[in-house]
């Protein structure tokens, strides 16, 4: 394996396929005195990584369960891309589809960066 991605102590065999980046900061409001909201400024940048492949040969479920069980943890890591460095960030959603046969398996994924104490920053809701 040479310089794949990695997420805590696992490293993809082969680099997913798809990788994204979105950055968003949400803009915070308090109520003022007359009952108005009032701008006090932006809150922290929050990163979803996104992105998603295919596993084969005969490790593919192995290769998967064992994200799903990272995942399970609920605990955060080092996520690492051979491109874009390293974030801190928790594996908030896993899925898999599979072909008929067991050593074919596409899944995706999405991570959410965390800060430096752990803590996940909300994101602010928009139509995807």
């Amino acid at each position: 394996m040479g310089d794949n991605m990695k997420f805590r102590m696992f490293q993809w065999p082969v680099n997913p396929e798809r990788f994204g980046i979105r950055s968003v900061c949400e803009p915070e409001y308090k109520i003022d005195s007359d009952g108005d909201f009032e701008y006090t400024g932006i809150g922290p940048m929050c990163r979803v990584f996104t992105g998603g492949g295919v596993f084969c040969g005969d490790d593919a479920v192995e290769m998967f369960n064992a994200l799903a069980v990272i995942m399970a943890t609920r605990t955060g890591g080092d996520l690492y891309h051979p491109i874009w460095g390293t974030a801190t960030a928790v594996l908030t959603e896993l899925q898999m589809t599979q072909e008929s046969r067991p050593d074919y398996i596409e899944y995706s994924f999405t991570f959410r960066e965390t800060d430096e104490k752990g803590t996940i920053p909300r994101l602010p809701q928009h139509e995807e």
